[in-house]
């Protein structure tokens, strides 16, 4: 992982939420507060700002409806 993950990974750390790497498929997720999963590029998205928590959740939901397996 790059410092730009690990700085996003340590201010969610800050904020109280718990960030795991996840390997699905051959896919590096991360596990936010064992209920979501964020791609790198959302984990980044979300330290600069551009998505809130709500809003990923919201990603996550549409991936599930999008890809139920």
């Amino acid at each position: 992982m790059g410092d730009d993950v690990n700085s996003a990974v340590r201010m969610l750390h800050t904020q109280g939420h718990a960030v795991r790497p996840y390997i699905r498929y051959g896919v590096l997720w991360f596990e936010i507060d064992g209920n979501m999963l964020a791609t790198r590029q959302e984990l980044l998205e979300l330290a600069d700002g551009v998505y809130s928590l709500t809003e990923l959740q919201e990603l996550l939901v549409l991936r599930r409806t999008e890809d139920p397996g």
